[in-house]
């Protein structure tokens, strides 16, 4: 929540006009006043998580699920390559409309070489989601 001493700032950013049109049912539905309230929200919670991911440390299992467009496909496969001393196994699927693809990277190793990881998958323009679970 925002203190007193914060103050906000204006930012301008560029949105593809079906993510606005969710954003707008989402705040409605949930009974936002404003887009950027929950714009707000949402980047606080992607900084929790992501804070959450920088205290990993050590020797770390799980698994990296990934949501991605089709056409993000090589780059996706070319990380996963590069990073093969740490995800043990994986397993890819296409969804039923063929645009969007879903992988499971099962991990096993030191968590900076995760985080790393991660941290490339998750720049690639079209990846969705990219999440870690511990096992």
């Amino acid at each position: 929540m925002a203190t007193p001493r914060d103050t906000a700032k204006v930012v301008s950013l560029s949105l593809p006009m079906s993510i606005l049109g969710d954003i707008d049912k989402a705040a409605k539905e949930i009974g936002y006043q404003s887009r950027s309230e929950l714009v707000r929200d949402a980047v606080r919670s992607f900084l929790r998580e992501r804070s959450e991911t920088a205290k990993l440390e050590g020797h770390i299992n799980g698994v990296l699920m990934l949501v991605y467009d089709h056409d993000s496909a090589a780059q996706v496969s070319e990380i996963r390559h590069r990073h093969m001393g740490v995800f043990k196994s994986f397993m890819h699927v296409d969804f039923d409309e063929g645009t969007d693809c879903c992988e499971v990277l099962m991990f096993c190793g030191d968590a900076e070489k995760v985080k790393d990881s991660h941290n490339q998958l998750s720049s690639i323009v079209g990846v969705k989601e990219a999440r870690i679970f511990l096992a």
